[in-house]
């Protein structure tokens, strides 16, 4: 851990990032997670609860999509979101003019500015998120600067892949554990700020639903698990009241008298239907649209009605207790047991209402996937000092080959997979780090990731 990636990094890679350091796309992020404190006070000294943040348009439009907040007064209002820089960048863009803005019911910015009207119409609350923060505006932004995006494939080699092969094992070894650590410490900025602003708890269920969602549909299981929070869901009597929510919420659990479905599912879709009609009012506000998820372009075994189903089975009270105990203690063999003991009767053999039957039984939560959780679920938010975490991490299982860690392999070291004698759980992770900070980042000629190399 001595290599100065993580200083390398900040003196390199931020300086070189285009116009302004605070970007829409960041506070962007901010909102989608909540990184505020709750409740929030508009320019006029009001304060409002958000009980959901929008729905991230990534279209023209508004920035967020029927979201949900408690008035002062009490009252519950819906509508829209536009995020700025500015406040006045809300008349700059001409906003009001625009019959796609007409239901925004809240102007979120980083500062005031005085130069143009604060207060577009007297329905739009403005909100300045500058002293309203979870964490550190420092930290986001630098954990925040460049989300990766899914690679579509045909990587080749990169210039660098001939020093890094020309290292020994242990040197090879040694820059990848360190840009892993880098990789953690931006997870362990996220998972604080988290904790801060929602409670360790619900940190450690988004988390969790983040990674049960993939990168297909990571993003609204995060708005799921926000929309549905773990202590609302333990106060619930039974399972099946715990999956009529989540799955009701989620907006994917069809009404059995108009959608045509498998005698096989009818009876399970029957019950959580008749167990989530009395309370759909009451959650209407927070309900996903059908159009967030990605349904089609994912295996059968990682469809979302499945891992929804694994989402559930740890909202049972004595397992999210005993397994939210072992995120907090460090213990992975307890951690991952759990993990691959989540069970559903239905879900098990199927992965849709129409009663598709998998070609063989198949956990909910697959053990490569188990293993990915130990460093997105348990890594960020364990209370182990970082020596303590360093010692248990390197007994870890390294996990699978597939996807992202495939193409950052083949750039890196010409290789689709990494060799074994660097196959550790962190080297892994810093392999991906290396990808997300330098291939991604710009064109692999004008990548300075040669020049980190020579240096260290």
């Amino acid at each position: 851990m001595g290599l100065p990636y993580r200083r390398w990094i900040r003196e390199n890679l931020l300086r070189e990032e285009p116009g302004p350091i605070l970007s829409e796309s960041i506070l962007q992020r901010i909102w989608f997670e909540s990184l505020f404190r709750n409740p929030l006070k508009t320019l006029s000294g009001e304060l409002i609860t958000l009980r959901q943040p929008g729905f991230w348009n990534h279209r023209a439009g508004p920035d967020f999509l029927h979201a949900s907040f408690l008035a002062g007064d009490g009252s519950v209002i819906t509508g829209d979101v536009e995020i700025h820089r500015h406040s006045s960048d809300w008349d700059a863009h001409r906003h009001s003019s625009n019959p796609a803005y007409r239901n925004v019911v809240l102007h979120v910015f980083w500062q005031a500015d005085p130069a143009i009207s604060d207060t577009p119409s007297i329905q739009i609350r403005p909100i300045a998120l500058e002293h309203q923060l979870a964490a550190p505006l420092t930290e986001l932004i630098s954990l925040f600067h460049a989300t990766p995006g899914e690679i579509a494939g045909g990587e080749k080699p990169g210039r660098c892949h001939q020093i890094l092969l020309a290292l020994s094992s242990d040197q090879l070894r040694e820059v990848l554990e360190e840009a892993g650590w880098h990789r953690l410490r931006q997870r362990r900025v996220l998972a604080t700020a988290r904790i801060s602003a929602h409670g360790f708890e619900q940190a450690v269920w988004v988390a969790l639903a983040e990674g049960l969602g993939f990168s297909e549909n990571r993003e609204p299981f995060a708005s799921l698990a926000r929309a549905v929070p773990i202590a609302d869901l333990l106060q619930l009597p039974t399972r099946l009241d715990r999956e009529s929510l989540l799955y009701g919420v989620a907006g994917l659990l069809p009404d059995p008298t108009r959608t045509k479905c498998s005698p096989r599912a009818l009876p399970l879709l029957k019950e959580l239907w008749s167990r989530w009609w009395p309370h759909r009012e009451t959650w209407s506000d927070r309900v996903l649209p059908h159009s967030c998820w990605r349904m089609g372009s994912t295996r059968p075994n990682n469809s979302p009605l499945r891992r929804m189903a694994a989402l559930s089975f740890f909202s049972d009270p004595p397992t999210w207790q005993g397994w939210i105990d072992s995120v907090r203690r460090g213990e992975s063999d307890n951690f991952l047991n759990t993990l691959k003991s989540a069970s559903h009767s239905f879900w098990d053999q199927h992965a849709g209402w129409d009663g598709r039957i998998l070609s063989s039984p198949s956990r909910l939560v697959g053990l490569d996937r188990a293993t990915a959780l130990l460093f997105q679920v348990l890594a960020p938010l364990t209370e182990l000092p970082e020596d303590e975490l360093d010692r248990r991490m390197k007994g870890w299982p390294p996990g699978g080959d597939a996807g992202l860690l495939r193409s950052a392999s083949v750039r890196l070291l010409s290789v689709p997979f990494p060799p074994p004698d660097v196959r550790s759980h962190l080297a892994r992770e810093g392999l991906l780090q290396i990808y997300k900070d330098f291939c991604r980042a710009k064109p692999c000629g004008d990548c300075s990731m040669p020049e980190f190399l020579n240096n260290r």
